[in-house]
């Protein structure tokens, strides 16, 4: 059955670095009858790109940390193990971010990309949709420290071995959604012992 809905309300109640805003609306049930009214705070989210940046030479993955304020009120005890993403800018495709964003956030070039999946992150709260990329690069020894200053960003980044992910993984170190869905995808349909 095709997705159909009437809004019957909107209105802004909040604009900042995101936005958040109330519908009010109706949509059809699967049995083809209407619901009452509904209401719903909805979070604006972001048009986000991410980018898996994996060197198939090394045999490397690199994972990036930064301050998130989201896990404040759960976690507090280390910087969350994610990948490379970032806001799409306008007249940007989600592929330009990518690129951009992983050489921003990793100072490493993308050799090469290919489309993962594209997504809803919660489509129950906010409308927020994400493309997955796999971005071939060439990892480097040690951390450096990236980010843009003017973002205030302040990244740590390294480059894992992928047993070394792998393991990450299967101690549950990795508790960042995107992070999660773009490994389980690697190990699951990419990558090759």
């Amino acid at each position: 059955m095709t997705l159909k809905y009437k809004i019957i309300n909107k209105k802004n109640l909040y604009s900042g670095f995101f936005k958040l805003k109330k519908l009010e609306f109706i949509h059809q049930k699967h049995d083809g009858s209407w619901t009452n009214r509904i209401n719903r705070e909805i979070f604006s989210g972001a048009h986000v790109s991410t980018l898996l940046p994996y060197d198939p030479v090394r045999k490397e993955i690199v994972l990036i940390q930064q301050f998130r304020a989201g896990v404040i009120s759960r976690y507090d005890n280390d910087y969350l193990y994610e990948i490379v993403a970032g806001i799409i800018d306008k007249n940007e495709s989600p592929e330009e971010t990518a690129i951009r964003e992983c050489l921003e956030e990793t100072g490493c070039n993308v050799n090469k990309i290919a489309q993962i999946h594209s997504y809803f992150p919660a489509p129950g709260s906010s409308e927020s949709y994400y493309h997955l990329f796999l971005g071939e690069i060439n990892s480097f020894e040690g951390e450096r420290v990236m980010g843009l200053e003017s973002e205030n960003e302040n990244i740590l980044v390294k480059s894992y071995k992928v047993d070394q992910v792998r393991n990450m993984l299967k101690k549950k170190k990795i508790k960042n959604g995107l992070t999660l869905i773009a490994l389980q995808w690697f190990f699951l349909e990419y990558y090759k012992d």
